[in-house]
């Protein structure tokens, strides 16, 4: 099935993102292939990705030897999500506005831990 997509536009990207964060330490391509769901993509399919992710600056590469490579995620999921709110906080012309907008749309849960979180940060201030 050649040229046929099988996954969403960033799908394969965002998967090897998450395999790559399920790791303590860095893991090779087939690691990273053999970790996949049906369907599996190619190996080179996987590189490509790679490559695509560290140009993106989201993918670390650690090349031990030429051909032992291994690829890491350069954040954790919540490092990724914090610096993806702080990004879109620096973007803003409002900062107070989208600040609101995010409260306003959590749940009771999150504004929960962001209480605590506010509380302990004015403690150690």
């Amino acid at each position: 099935m050649s040229g046929t997509r099988s996954r969403g536009r960033g799908e394969l990207e965002s998967e090897v993102l998450t395999i790559l964060r399920g790791h303590a330490a860095p893991v090779g391509a087939a690691d990273i292939q053999e970790a996949f769901t049906q369907p599996t993509p190619a190996y080179t399919t996987i590189l490509t990705a790679l490559d695509r992710l560290i140009d993106k600056g989201e993918v670390t590469r650690h090349a031990e030897s030429p051909r032992k490579v291994r690829f890491a995620a350069r954040l954790s999921a919540a490092e990724n999500a914090s610096d993806s709110m702080h990004r879109a906080l620096q973007g803003t012309d409002d900062r107070r506005a989208a600040l609101l907008q995010f409260a306003g749309d959590l749940d009771e849960g999150d504004v929960e831990i962001l209480r605590s979180a506010l509380a302990k940060k004015r403690r150690t201030s």
